[in-house]
């Protein structure tokens, strides 16, 4: 039943106390980054998928895709980390398996971080990968999905609200998890959930987004952009877990996107914690959710599949 907590949830949370996570103090950067990337390489990389590395629109950016050669669209992904933490390398493991059940190829783009390169550029960089994306062989915005977690799942909102003002094609569609788009940490959720998120609290997100803004106004849309204009027809699939302080963000989102005329699927999955999704070889709702979000991202691909050639330029760009 659901108010009974899964057992791997349960396990998992064990395990966060057990390594000193605290959600109200965050670690020294360096530390952060060393640790969420060993996590991230602490799951296996799928079977059957490759890995390279490029560049897009200037942008260092690595690419997954299968072996076989064989794609239907491209993942433009956004990692998690506060905008100063997280790689690639460290979400490659949930990428690479999103990207496999979805036949897609992934870019993951290695956006520079703060404190060393402040706001706006992650999201400049982010855009610009887009752009890059877009400018390549073969790729056209009807089969592109962007997506990420976290900051991730902000970023990919803000390169689609860019695009749609800046007059270019926006994405297909966009898959966010747990996304943190609104940076005053102003929702509900960060009361009503705060003693029962073991990763994040309203004081450890608001220190990460003084790290990333300085003094810029945090209300901003290319740094909130749940303040940005949800007017363009950009469906939405949100995955976010109930126990999280950042649950509201995923509403507000929700709730804004619908009302600007988008299709929205929100699930708000009981008993899991940000971006749980990343944490799929621990938990079955990480599994079940990538599985889920691969199955949605068929559907807002075109069926006609692309030439063998377009194929190959899609994962080798």
């Amino acid at each position: 039943m659901d108010h009974i907590p899964p057992l791997d949830i349960i396990a998992l949370r064990q395990t966060l106390v057990a390594r000193g996570v605290n959600p109200n103090i965050n670690p020294p950067v360096a530390e952060s980054r060393q640790a969420q990337e060993a996590y991230g390489l602490s799951a296996p990389f799928p079977d059957g998928m490759a890995r390279s590395s490029s560049t897009l629109g200037g942008v260092p950016t690595e690419v997954l895709y299968p072996v076989s050669g064989r794609t239907r669209g491209a993942l433009l992904y956004f990692h998690a980390g506060g905008y100063s933490s997280g790689s690639p390398a460290g979400h490659a493991a949930l990428v690479g398996n999103l990207a496999q059940r979805a036949g897609v190829a992934a870019y993951v783009v290695d956006y520079r971080r703060a404190p060393e390169n402040p706001y706006p550029a992650a999201a400049n960089d982010a855009f610009e990968a887009y752009r890059g994306l877009l400018a390549l062989d073969g790729v056209t915005a009807d089969r592109v999905i962007v997506a990420g977690d976290s900051a991730g799942g902000g970023l990919s909102l803000i390169v689609a609200q860019r695009a749609a003002a800046s007059g270019l094609p926006t994405p297909a569609a966009a898959y966010l998890m747990s996304p943190w788009a609104d940076l005053t940490q102003s929702g509900k959720s960060y009361a009503i959930s705060a003693d029962h998120d073991p990763m994040l609290s309203r004081t450890a997100l608001s220190d990460l987004a003084d790290i990333y803004l300085g003094d810029h106004d945090p209300t901003d849309p290319l740094a909130s952009p749940v303040f940005g204009k949800f007017s363009h027809d950009l469906p939405l699939l949100l995955h976010v877990g109930s126990d999280e302080v950042l649950l509201s963000d995923s509403l507000a989102v929700a709730s804004r996107a619908a009302l600007g005329g988008s299709a929205v699927t929100l699930k708000v999955w009981p008993h899991m914690i940000h971006c749980f999704p990343w944490f799929h070889h621990e938990l079955a709702a990480g599994r079940q959710a990538i599985d889920e979000a691969a199955e949605w991202i068929t559907t807002m691909l075109p069926e006609q599949q692309p030439s063998d050639q377009e194929a190959v330029e899609l994962q080798s760009a």
